[in-house]
């Protein structure tokens, strides 16, 4: 008897459904102290209440601005499965990605 490569898995495979409703990609960028680290400024990202919208944060730029001062650029990924996302309501959650970055990390928004 011979056994595929799916039953020797340990991992269960899982699919989900992909939306058939557009992406709405916003890029962000903060200045925050040298000392914080990349993975603490996404965990504050991902920890903001985003009703499940936001769907993936990716890192594609740092920048070292002084001695005391860096800048993280993501690219944030809204998405909903039963509609299409409006503009108002993706600024609402950059709005409450961004003053959450403030209150937890002091980062401020770089223009």
């Amino acid at each position: 008897m011979r056994n595929s490569l799916f039953s020797l898995s340990q991992n269960k495979i899982t699919f989900k459904e992909y939306s058939n409703f557009p992406p709405v990609l916003r890029d962000l960028s903060v200045l925050v102290d040298a000392n914080v680290k990349e993975g603490e400024i996404e965990k504050v990202i991902l920890s903001t209440p985003t009703g499940n919208l936001l769907r993936n944060v990716k890192l594609y730029d740092v920048y070292k601005l002084s001695e005391n001062m860096r800048s993280y650029t993501y690219t944030l990924e809204f998405r909903d499965n039963e509609r299409t996302l409006i503009n108002d309501e993706v600024n609402k959650l950059q709005d409450d990605i961004i003053k959450n970055l403030a209150k937890k990390l002091k980062a401020e928004l770089r223009k």
